[in-house]
């Protein structure tokens, strides 16, 4: 997307917000009251580099936290 000319935080929106409104979910794609969120945690800015997104520091998800290591495949 951004090789499509977005700016890193519109491709977060389009990845996050827009998609979840697209698929018809209501209650995902935003951290915001009453909004299920599985949040990922990053070790550096995606809005100063989008590639940061695969900077991986914790996912949270339904309400557990998990470190990058303890994701990896091995």
């Amino acid at each position: 997307m951004q090789a499509a000319g977005l700016a890193p935080q519109d491709v977060l929106v389009a990845a996050t917000r827009n998609a979840a409104q697209a698929a018809g979910l209501d209650s995902v794609g935003t951290v915001t009251a009453g909004s299920v969120a599985d949040l990922v945690v990053l070790d550096a800015d995606p809005l100063a580099d989008i590639r940061n997104v695969r900077r991986i520091a914790l996912v949270v998800r339904r309400g557990e936290t998990y470190t990058r290591r303890e994701l990896e495949y091995r």
